[in-house]
């Protein structure tokens, strides 16, 4: 690591406004045995530190295939965009390395595609921004939503047409050589280094755990950058979570859907009011309702009050279920939607 740090370093050469600073070489060395001897380490290092470099350089050269996690996709495309580009220039070739996000970041063609030609947009609003995501969709090689700067963060657009797993027919879409999330993992199996941010890192190791398909590649190590954040993430994937905005989408895309692929009926017309209303009533029972930390199955008094509600609500998902298993030749995109409730009595 000297021959790089060093006070008269490779970073010295490479860059004008390089400063030595001990605390760098230190991490890199750290970093550097942390990966050669297979444990952990855990760095805290202050602002200044260049700690960037002080665990790529390392992970570059450990002929490993590494995982760095950061703690936002800002700073996930600030290595990409502009760290490995630095280095690449100095090392004199290209270096295997790729980022990935979450699905809801990449366009899904198919749904594009569907767009074009079904009734799924509403609004004026709608219909700009998708001519905005189709001419885009003829000429990106990743998909990622972040190329496209003229689309507005909440675009209702770009909801309807992403890369969810929720909506997602896999190896049966039409387009599944040419998926964005295909190519991603194409360019993750070839990469030493892999660029992810901390949600998606979580959400791939609970898939796994699951015994299902994850995204991510198999890896020999990982880098958490902006470790401190990792609690919370990993609490979010690894326990058990409900929110209003689950049962908005789902009955939202079950009568987009329907009525795009023409099995909607008068039945489903009267469940999917019945599982809004249920819902709104489960999530009114939180209304200055301090959970805090603390998981909701601590809170057994709220559970025993409100029973008729949990049950209300679990009902109306369960009649929703059955209805939809009863659908002759259900579209790809519904298989999904036939699974388990989204919620099980303990949530």
């Amino acid at each position: 690591m000297r021959q790089f740090f060093g006070r008269e370093g490779l970073l010295s050469k490479w860059h004008d406004g390089y400063e030595n600073r001990p605390g760098q070489l230190q991490m890199a060395e750290a970093v550097a045995a942390a990966l050669a001897d297979r444990r952990h380490s855990i760095v805290e290092a202050g602002t200044g530190t260049g700690k960037t470099l002080a665990y790529l350089i390392p992970a570059i050269l450990s002929g490993r295939r590494v995982v760095v996690s950061t703690g936002t996709k800002n700073l996930q495309e600030q290595l990409f965009f502009k760290d490995v580009p630095f280095l690449e220039r100095h090392f004199g070739r290209d270096l295997k390395v790729c980022y990935m996000k979450g699905r809801a970041n990449y366009a899904c063609r198919q749904k594009i595609y569907d767009a074009g030609k079904e009734p799924v947009l509403e609004g004026m609003e709608e219909v700009i921004d998708f001519r905005i995501i189709e001419a885009w969709e003829a000429t990106t090689k990743s998909g990622d939503r972040a190329e496209i700067r003229s689309l507005p963060a909440n675009s209702a657009a770009w909801g309807k047409i992403d890369a969810r797993r929720e909506r997602c027919s896999g190896q049966d879409c039409q387009q599944f050589d040419r998926c964005f999330i295909t190519l991603m993992q194409q360019r993750a199996r070839e990469s030493d280094i892999i660029i992810v941010n901390h949600h998606l890192f979580f959400a791939d190791l609970a898939v796994k755990e699951a015994e299902r398909g994850g995204v991510i590649p198999d890896y020999e190590a990982v880098i958490f950058d902006e470790a401190h954040e990792i609690e919370d993430i990993a609490g979010e994937y690894f326990g058990l979570s409900v929110s209003n905005y689950q049962f908005e989408d789902l009955t939202r895309d079950v009568a987009s859907l329907a009525r795009r692929k023409s099995f909607g009926s008068q039945e489903l017309d009267r469940i999917l009011p019945v599982v809004d209303q249920m819902a709104a009533n489960f999530f009114a029972l939180f209304d200055g309702f301090e959970t805090g930390r603390r998981g909701f199955r601590d809170h057994a008094d709220f559970r025993d009050c409100n029973d008729r509600v949990i049950d209300d609500v679990m009902r109306s998902l369960e009649l929703l279920g059955a209805h939809l298993q009863l659908i002759k030749d259900p579209p790809d995109e519904m298989i999904p939607m036939q699974g388990p409730s989204p919620i099980s009595p303990r949530a």
